[in-house]
């Protein structure tokens, strides 16, 4: 689709901090990163490559691939900020092309920025490029050693 913005800016999205933390033929998966001031440290978009307008509109294959990389990345993102919960938010109505947000909630979070208002967290770990890079380094470090079977993943 021409007018998405998540349908054409896939292309640049190697450029951005941290680059595309996973990747396969039906999804990708950045750190999302404001255009300015610091971004919250663990907040990661999981995203279509084919332009789908909401989760109802996935093949089976689709929601297959999300819910394995949701799995994957939660567990990437709780090891690698010692985060307590991982929280995944769908919304897309601002920008109608399916994408989710899974976001570190960390340890001393105040109940108050539970859920939905966790990125409004003053205290929160926030991070300009250089964390964003460091932290994906982490990320991509774990993935790549669980797929390659050396670490085993924590089953519960």
């Amino acid at each position: 689709m021409d007018t998405c913005p998540f349908c054409t800016t896939y292309q640049d999205l190697p450029a951005t901090p941290g680059g595309i933390l996973f990747e396969d033929h039906l999804v990708y998966v950045h750190h999302y990163c404001r255009n300015e001031g610091p971004s919250y440290l663990g907040h990661l978009l999981l995203k279509t490559k084919r332009h789908v307008p909401g989760l109802a509109d996935l093949t089976e294959a689709e929601g297959q691939a999300i819910g394995q990389s949701i799995a994957r990345l939660s567990k990437a993102l709780q090891v690698c900020t010692g985060a307590e919960k991982i929280y995944v938010e769908a919304y897309y109505e601002v920008v109608p092309h399916l994408h989710l947000h899974l976001m570190a909630r960390y340890p001393g979070t105040p109940q108050a920025y539970w859920r939905w208002k966790i990125g409004e967290w003053p205290e929160a770990p926030q991070g300009g490029p250089e964390a964003i890079a460091a932290l994906c380094e982490q990320i991509h470090a774990y993935l790549a050693q669980t797929v390659s079977g050396s670490v085993e993943p924590h089953v519960e």
